[in-house]
């Protein structure tokens, strides 16, 4: 065969393998990454798993926030509610957790196309997920937070964590933990020290009324 028909040939392989690396589902490589960093530091057996957005991310030295109970932080940055579906295996599942603490929807609220009732649909897609394969773990849902950041997307806000509030008031084993209003003034205005210079994620301040709200939801287990 002629060369330069190899070189062609190569050539072309080389940039149709570029161009599926370029649809590669978004979160793939963290995930990965993931994977391999547990193959070498173990995660503990049953933890309660954090999981969701930046707000869990961010979440520093979670682990010793919580120091009497076993925790594990699994936020993906920038997820929505379909990212956190698409890797619930990886994220939550494999853990084999005795709860899981779920925050996840700020996201979804900047894209037109996600109403507050598609938001609460995916999010109670993924709730039906965990319930069928965990019927007995609890879950615990924290509501979307109030931003500055955020102000336009307020109402469908409010109206998310309405629906949810509902749905999870009817489940058995699921609390839905409010942190909206504790994150706001007495007047209904936001509390800016709690937030970064981007106005959408939090300050320790703001963490600290997380964990204070939370820690009576958690299960206590031996380290």
């Amino acid at each position: 065969m002629d060369k330069y028909v190899v070189l062609f040939i190569i050539g072309s392989l080389v940039s149709v393998s570029n161009i599926f690396s370029q649809f590669k589902p978004i979160y793939a490589e963290e995930i990965q990454a993931i994977k391999t960093f547990e193959k070498i530091y173990l995660p503990p057996k049953n933890p309660i798993v954090f999981v969701g957005s930046s707000s869990i991310r961010l979440w520093k030295n979670i682990e010793k926030k919580f120091e009497k109970y076993k925790v594990i932080n699994k936020g993906l940055g920038g997820a929505q509610v379909k990212d956190i579906i698409r890797y619930a295996d990886q994220l939550i599942f494999d853990y084999k957790p005795s709860q899981i603490v779920l925050y996840i929807g700020e996201n979804d609220l900047k894209y037109p196309v996600n109403s507050s009732d598609s938001i609460f649909e995916n999010t109670k897609k993924l709730l039906s997920m965990i319930r069928e394969k965990m019927p007995d773990v609890p879950v615990v849902y924290i509501s979307i937070k109030p931003s500055p950041a955020n102000d336009l997307y307020r109402n469908k806000m409010i109206q998310t964590n309405n629906l949810m509030r509902k749905y999870i008031e009817t489940e058995s084993n699921m609390t839905f933990v409010d942190v909206y209003k504790d994150m706001l003034t007495s007047n209904g205005g936001y509390r800016h020290e709690l937030f970064a210079s981007d106005k959408l994620h939090m300050k320790a301040e703001g963490y600290k009324i997380w964990q204070r709200i939370l820690k009576p939801y958690l299960l206590k287990q031996p380290r």
